[in-house]
């Protein structure tokens, strides 16, 4: 009897332990999100071997246009103009303004994860005096363009967003509702542990009528991470 309880408890012993460590094996991670003024994400947890880091998003940001007499000058005509980090305008240089950044940290080398956020545009011109705001045409070469600042993120092109960019006219009829885009971050652990997501709105200074409507006026572009999950994926 003495060996049948001790061959027992040994079974049930080793059924434990492997039960352990199948479960350490599949309960990977936990994710949590916190939908502040700063979305952000954090993964948590470990296996036998690898440590698995943390991920944060910031993901409200907004740029803002002030378009001068000057820059809708008749002598500044066929020029594209575009926000810069002070709200104002440059002249036929693009300028790609840092809107979304993915930090990875306490990972351990070469784990990839593959993160994926939705972002909402949405247009304001409120503080324009005239009722309505400004007045967009479809022709008007004014558009907003969100990039990679290199090949680890990757804006994904659908019916809302393609790679020529959101009309302005098409963000202002979508109102409070905007258009949503979506952007995978890939971020190592010990390699590249930041991804950044950029964005471009430019302007073209096309012809009398469009001067007359934009000169002087001032609007913005909202950008919000409205969700944003990570998984580990093979590299």
């Amino acid at each position: 009897m003495d060996k049948k309880n001790t061959m027992l408890l040994t079974v049930i012993a080793v059924a434990t332990l492997l039960v352990a460590v199948v479960g350490a094996t599949f309960a990977y991670f936990a994710i949590s999100t916190d939908k502040g003024a700063s979305s952000k994400t954090t993964i948590t947890g470990s296996t036998e071997n690898t440590k698995v880091g943390s991920v944060a998003l910031k993901g409200n940001e907004a740029l803002t246009m002030n378009l001068t007499a000057e820059d809708m000058a008749l002598t500044h005509a066929d020029h594209t103009f575009y926000a810069n980090e002070s709200g104002n305008a440059t002249m036929d240089t693009e300028e790609k303004i840092t809107v979304g950044t993915v930090t990875l940290s306490g990972s351990d080398t070469g784990i990839v994860y593959s993160c994926k956020a939705v972002y909402k545009v949405t247009y304001d011109d409120s503080d324009v005096i005239n009722a309505g705001g400004i007045t967009w045409e479809e022709d008007d070469a004014a558009v907003l363009k969100l990039y990679g600042a290199d090949g680890n993120v990757t804006v994904t092109e659908d019916d809302n967003y393609t790679s020529a960019g959101l009309k302005l006219i098409d963000l202002k009829t979508a109102a409070a509702t905007g258009k949503t885009v979506n952007v995978t971050f890939k971020l190592t652990g010990g390699t590249s542990e930041t991804a950044i997501l950029q964005a471009s709105l430019g302007i073209k200074n096309s012809q009398s009528e469009q001067q007359d409507r934009l000169a002087g006026k001032k609007f913005k572009v909202n950008l919000e991470a409205t969700s944003f999950e990570c998984d580990t994926v093979a590299s």
